[in-house]
């Protein structure tokens, strides 16, 4: 089973911020919001501070005017390559996969299913992207019927209805690929440089810590040396995998 993550990326234009305490240490130290050739799609490069620094790439999308598909990738495509050749505005690697590139968990695309559901203890949630609309439900909570147009399982879930889920990993900091939700549905695509899954819940339940976030479920995707971001913009914003990937997330426009 591959798990891994994103590397941060140096930013671009600088946009004016403000100090916001988090719980604990971690501090928003910067803001800085990064070139997208879409209106629909921001942007930004944050840096958080305590003892260390910790760089998160935020994407978010306008739920009016974008949303959320997962891509199936075929042998040698890249999370760049595929978010470009199904028009996308931005797209991140999606979720754990075996050697011989099997999924782990359910995978639906284009309303196609791909892989069944399966019972694991890091598969905690799932992306759920019915015709309108996407959002995180426990793996529990899901029940399959017809109108699915898209659906990803992944965990695990890092924060649940404002709450930093207990029990997961301080120890291992690792670069991750997180999906944001808020109480309208999913948000924001979210990077990170190294950071354990325990300290990476905490954060993310600090109301305020994110810009014009609030966070009410997150859900952990494969991180590591799958981690990828692409964003349009001119020239693209691109942090490459390390590893070819099973599928991606992206963020088409409404059309699409």
């Amino acid at each position: 089973m591959r798990i891994f993550i994103v590397a941060a990326a140096a930013g671009l234009a600088l946009a004016p911020f403000h100090t916001v305490r988090a719980q604990g240490t971690w501090r928003l130290e910067s803001s800085e919001t990064l070139p997208a050739r879409s209106p629909a799609v921001t942007h930004r490069l944050l840096t958080l501070q305590n003892d260390r620094a910790l760089e998160m790439h935020l994407v978010r999308f306008d739920r009016s005017r974008a949303k959320l598909r997962v891509l199936d990738l075929a042998p040698g495509t890249t999370v760049a390559n595929a978010v470009q050749a199904n028009g996308g505005l931005a797209g991140v690697n999606g979720g754990y996969f075996k050697l011989n590139r099997e999924p782990l968990g359910l995978v639906v695309s284009k309303g196609v299913q791909l892989h069944p559901l399966e019972k694991a203890k890091i598969l905690s949630g799932v992306l759920v992207v019915p015709p309108r609309g996407a959002s995180l439900l426990r793996s529990t909570e899901f029940k399959q019927g017809s109108g699915l147009g898209d659906a990803l399982q992944a965990g695990p879930f890092l924060v649940d209805r404002g709450r930093p889920v207990t029990g997961l990993n301080a120890t291992r900091r690792a670069e991750r690929t997180v999906l944001l939700a808020d109480s309208q549905g999913v948000a924001a695509l979210l990077t990170t440089a190294p950071v354990s899954l325990a300290e990476l819940g905490q954060l993310l339940a600090v109301p305020g810590l994110l810009p014009g976030l609030k966070i009410d479920r997150a859900l952990n995707l494969d991180g590591g040396s799958s981690t990828a971001l692409w964003v349009a913009a001119d020239p693209p914003f691109s942090r490459p995998e390390w590893k070819p990937v099973r599928n991606a997330v992206a963020i088409l426009p409404s059309g699409k």
